[in-house]
């Protein structure tokens, strides 16, 4: 399985567990984080030190070696932010909800497949076993 240089955008509640997690299936695979918060950034520069930190997303955007962004944001920017980064030919996963409106969405999911590009939508649950039997069942 390939893994990506990725960075996250968004620090707060959620952000700081994908990075945990990014960094627990590939130690080099998260290159930057960002938030808008300076205290969120110094709260993750503590817990990981070797982390690139910055308030400004366009930093992650422009950045041609990072190939995935995970956007942990709240959910008023998710379609500027996803729509921005897909532009930028880097593969998206987003937090939920994926934006504002069905047609951001559609919107988003057009720019991703015209690009060839992954766009995922984070979902707690969509993974557990109880998920998959109740997919199982109504197949």
């Amino acid at each position: 399985m390939k893994t990506y240089t990725c960075a996250v955008i968004g620090c707060g509640y959620w952000g700081p567990n994908l990075v945990r997690n990014f960094l627990t299936l590939d130690k080099e695979s998260i290159t930057k984080v960002c938030d808008h918060d300076s205290q969120r950034l110094d709260h993750m520069k503590k817990i990981y030190p070797n982390l690139d930190t910055t308030d400004d997303a366009q930093t992650i955007i422009d950045d041609p070696e990072i190939e995935a962004v995970a956007i942990a944001t709240p959910v008023f920017t998710h379609y500027e932010l996803a729509k921005k980064i897909l532009n930028a030919g880097k593969h998206v996963f987003i937090e939920k909800p994926m934006a504002s409106s069905v047609k951001e969405c559609r919107e988003l999911i057009k720019i991703a497949r015209d690009n060839k590009l992954t766009l995922m939508v984070g979902h707690t649950f969509l993974y557990t076993t109880v998920v998959r039997k109740i997919k199982e069942i109504i197949n």
